[in-house]
């Protein structure tokens, strides 16, 4: 972890200094703080967008996080599909069912207490993307 964050410093001996502290601060953000919210350039899912399609199709389909819904069911099985709420840099995760998987995006999202003021994102393994409410 401590060389990829030199290597993600070294940066400004080729791309200048306003590169490597991009690259630096979003290494941190990828893999050491692990905010959400930090991350350039997530997959947007918008509820306006994608309310009448299922969680499943919206992964396999939409984001292309998965090749099928039958794999959305396994990574639910593993415990690997979350939505997270990130306020103030506090994150919380909510594991989300192999049953999730055949609902709207809609119906997920209003079943977990979505914080005033907080971001939501899906995250299905180490994949993530941001829900737009």
């Amino acid at each position: 972890m401590a060389v990829k964050r030199i290597l993600a410093g070294e940066g400004a001996a080729l791309h200048g200094l306003e590169a490597a502290t991009a690259a630096r601060a979003e290494f941190t953000a990828c893999f050491s703080t692990r905010s959400f919210g930090d991350v350039q350039d997530l997959p947007i899912v918008s509820l306006k967008d994608d309310t009448d399609e299922m969680l499943g199709a919206l992964i396999g389909r939409t984001l292309d996080f998965a090749p099928s819904i039958s794999a959305v069911r396994r990574v639910a099985q593993q415990e690997g599909l979350r939505l997270s709420r990130e306020s103030n840099g506090d994150q919380q995760p909510t594991p989300l069912t192999e049953a999730s998987v055949q609902q709207t995006l809609s119906a997920v999202v209003s079943e977990v207490e979505a914080l005033e003021g907080a971001e939501l994102y899906l995250k299905v393994g180490r994949k993530v993307a941001r829900i737009d409410v």
